[in-house]
């Protein structure tokens, strides 16, 4: 990522920032040393947080990887980017927020990933950011437009990896979607960029 996917960004035309972390379905056994690296990421210029972490399932072994990495976020003043699962979505994000509390973080510079109706407001009255994750399975345009007012303070994403069907133009579609169907133009402005600015200091 700090290498290849931001120099071939570039090439096109995109500055490529990237957040590093240990996620829950890629823990590997001597995670305390990961633990240990982080700061060293943190320090290069392209590095902006620490993501996509959090709980899968929920063990105590996640539990314990999240709240180690949740430190480092708060001594080093950076944002986290925090997975929830297509499963228990409301007792992991309530076990992945009462963690986030516990370590202190600061909820503004959380974002609670692949939200939904379904977690939205735990999500808001933690005082965490809502990563809107744009799927055909989940948060689909239509669903977003339809309530807007409750997303408003979110982060559009397209969560494009090879583990899932995602369509890595997602974002640039939700927003065309939004605006043929007379979305707000500010409150398009900010999922789309400007909440996400502010929040990584880009």
């Amino acid at each position: 990522m700090l290498t290849l996917s931001v120099k071939n960004a570039a090439q096109n035309g995109i500055r490529l920032f990237v957040a590093v972390g240990i996620h829950p379905m890629g823990t590997p056994v001597d995670w305390p040393r990961v633990i240990d690296a982080l700061p060293n990421y943190l320090k290069m210029s392209d590095v902006i947080g620490l993501g996509e972490i959090g709980l899968h399932e929920g063990s105590r072994r996640e539990q314990d990887v999240l709240r180690e990495q949740l430190k480092v976020a708060k001594e080093y003043r950076v944002p986290v980017i925090i997975h929830t699962p297509p499963q228990d979505r409301v007792e992991i994000t309530n076990k992945t927020i009462e963690i986030a509390a516990a370590v202190g973080m600061e909820p503004g510079k959380v974002i609670i990933d692949h939200a939904d109706l379904d977690i939205i407001d735990l999500i808001e009255d933690f005082g965490a950011i809502p990563g809107l994750t744009i799927r055909q399975k989940g948060l689909t345009p239509h669903l977003l437009l339809n309530h807007l007012e409750r997303f408003q303070r979110g982060v559009l994403n397209s969560d494009y990896s090879n583990l899932k069907p995602n369509d890595p133009l997602s974002v640039p579609k939700a927003v065309r979607y939004l605006e043929l169907n007379g979305a707000p133009p500010e409150i398009i402005a900010r999922i789309a960029r400007y909440n996400a600015e502010e929040l990584f200091g880009i």
